[in-house]
């Protein structure tokens, strides 16, 4: 078998949580703003030493409520190479970070996903890296991680993605 690299990046869809959230922490960072420009409007006798401060504070405010809410805009990028799956998180394309690493042909399951019988206590891990886990074309991935405890990962690979998978996937048989 020849060297086999794949790449993927799909974008998380919003759910109506997300959607709520986002909106929460937008609303606490501009009640947070309009105090602190109220306070920075009233007059003080140490104005000039408590206004830069409060200004400081101020912009603070404005851009950690953006920065929190724009990391909130997930992708995430499936590399499969050679028979191993890895799954990073990128967070509004400014920061990455590595969510799993599964070995194909370790993996004790792999099929379709069915979000209505799927049951989320019976891992001790669930990884998902899914567009939407109601949405179709998930795939979900059974294995053991490096300290022997059952976890899966949820996923949205092309078609070219699950025929690598396939090729490298051999379900183990369990002796009695």
């Amino acid at each position: 078998m020849g060297d086999v690299f794949l790449e993927q990046i799909v974008k998380k869809q919003k759910s109506m949580k997300d959607i709520i959230r986002n909106a929460v922490i937008i609303f606490i960072g501009l009640l947070l703003a309009c105090i602190l420009f109220i306070i920075l409007l009233m007059p003080f006798a140490l104005k000039e030493y408590i206004g830069t401060f409060i200004f400081l504070i101020l912009a603070g405010v404005i851009y950690y409520t953006w920065y929190i809410v724009s990391g909130l805009n997930l992708e995430f990028e499936y590399i499969f190479t050679n028979g191993e799956l890895d799954v990073d998180k990128i967070s509004n394309k400014r920061k990455r970070k590595r969510m799993t690493t599964v070995k194909i042909t370790q993996a004790s399951a792999f099929e379709a996903f069915d979000s209505a019988s799927f049951n989320r206590q019976a891992y001790a891990n669930v990884y998902d890296a899914s567009i939407s886990m109601k949405g179709e074309g998930n795939y979900i991935l059974v294995y053991s991680n490096r300290d022997g405890e059952k976890s899966c990962l949820i996923f949205t690979p092309e078609d070219r993605l699950v025929e690598a998978i396939k090729k490298y996937y051999r379900p183990h048989v369990h002796a009695l």
